[in-house]
């Protein structure tokens, strides 16, 4: 008999064989088939018979590739053949070969030649670096052409690269946890200089700090100093925490930033770590907790501005006056070590703050309110934390001064340089004139702490 059959028909029957394989449909998917029928399959070899191909598929059920993606089925003469996706062993080929009576008479199996179609994506070719000079092959210079392109809203809800070819929507895997997608929420022009100082920087506690020339102190001066150290210990723990769970929610759009950010996390871990290590270096011991206003603060940012606005803006400018006065509260080498490799940190964190805070300024005018209203908030709850920290603000007193009446004065020193700093923190981030609308109670507790 001659063979009747048209394109349109054989690839129906390729469909709906295939939709017999995802229902489970045995019976009717060996009706299909003919009696001498040939199956050549991965691991199982070649099989010959229609009772043959029953007793593999009814202890098989699954065989088959039921839980494959397939492709649209295309005609090679008197075969049909369809590309699988979802194998763990790569892209496979299905090859169904009918006879004159439409009837199957060859089922074969197997991988899908490779094609090099991938290798054809259509992404830019950068050319080859060259002249690097002494910093060597930055991030920036790895970024150039258009993978240096940061769109404003990023397309992608998965780990898709950018500057990659994206995978066909049905091979795109399930959705990342990202929520940030738009570009204005996390961004600073020098996070990729930022990342690569952060790593050329880095400094370790156990072996970068002279722990040797930490001297015994007068038991009243080793505690106020291991006070002040257990309060910057707690609160970069608390910052640290906080922003790893940031991390995740920053879509691949933006890598740069989320890389710089992770030196920022791992910077905070090293405040963590190199303090609590000097309380407890010198015969004393970690102090008393803080009230811990302006840490459930941080914890309760619901956008990410907001949680910088609390610790790079707030807490980081604070934080770097203090270690401008590492030389008034050090009592070794060691003590200065540690205040001068956090304030060399803390210029990372205060640039990458203000240029993020600018941008995010920039993108909306209704913006510059919601910064407003945040540094409210922060001032408000930092004054809450000074005011009842009735520790910490004893410790400065007699680290700071040979008396009571020395140590206060001085402790109203260093909160004025704090305040200068916040403010010209937040002037480097394009807000003015704040002084005018600090908190009365932040303004109070740092005229009269």
């Amino acid at each position: 008999m001659a063979d009747t059959a048209t394109p349109s028909s054989r690839t129906a029957l390729a469909r709906t064989y295939l939709e017999y394989q995802r229902k489970r449909d045995i019976d009717s998917f060996l009706g299909m088939m003919s009696d001498d029928i040939e199956l050549e399959m991965p691991v199982v070899g070649t099989l010959t018979g229609k009772d043959a191909a029953e007793q593999l598929f009814r202890a098989r059920p699954s065989a088959g590739g039921g839980e494959l993606l397939w492709a649209e089925p295309t005609l090679e003469g008197n075969t049909v053949a369809i590309i699988g996706a979802g194998s763990p062993f790569g892209p496979l080929r299905l090859r169904l070969t009918f006879n004159s009576e439409d009837k199957l008479s060859r089922v074969e199996l197997g991988r899908q030649p490779l094609t090099m179609d991938w290798a054809k994506a259509p992404t830019e070719r950068p050319p080859r670096p060259t002249d690097l000079g002494a910093e060597g092959f930055t991030l920036r210079k790895a970024d150039a052409g258009g993978y240096a392109w940061a769109p404003d809203h990023w397309p992608y809800q998965n780990d898709t690269p950018r500057g990659a070819w994206p995978a066909v929507e049905a091979n795109r895997g399930i959705l990342a946890p990202y929520t940030i997608y738009d570009k204005h929420e996390v961004w600073a022009d020098s996070s990729a200089d930022l990342y690569e100082a952060a790593i050329r920087e880095r400094w370790i506690p156990a072996t970068h700090i002279s722990w040797g020339t930490i001297e015994p102190l007068p038991d009243h001066v080793e505690a106020s100093l291991d006070q002040i150290f257990s309060n910057i210990s707690e609160l970069q723990y608390n910052s640290n925490q906080v922003l790893m769970g940031w991390l995740k929610e920053i879509s691949y759009g933006y890598h740069e930033v989320k890389l710089y950010l992770s030196t920022q996390a791992f910077d905070q871990a090293r405040h963590v770590e190199a303090f609590r290590k000097r309380a407890l270096s010198n015969g004393g011991g970690l102090g008393v907790q803080s009230p811990g206003f302006m840490n459930r603060t941080v914890y309760a940012a619901f956008r990410f501005t907001e949680f910088v606005t609390y610790t790079n803006i707030i807490r980081g400018s604070f934080f770097a006056g203090l270690c401008e006065w590492g030389d008034k509260l050090g009592r070794s080498q060691a003590d200065r070590q540690l205040f001068e490799g956090m304030a060399n940190d803390l210029r990372r964190h205060l640039v990458y703050g203000t240029e993020h805070l600018k941008y995010y300024i920039r993108h909306d005018d209704a913006n510059y309110a919601r910064v407003e209203n945040w540094l409210g908030r922060g001032e408000a709850m930092f004054a809450a934390d000074l005011r009842r920290d009735t520790a910490l603000r004893e410790a400065h007193i007699l680290a700071l001064g040979d008396s009571v009446a020395e140590g206060k004065q001085r402790l109203r020193e260093l909160r004025e340089t704090q305040l200068q700093k916040y403010l010209r923190t937040l002037e480097a981030a394009s807000i003015y004139g704040h002084e005018e609308k600090l908190v009365p109670a932040f303004k109070d507790v740092i005229e009269n702490p």
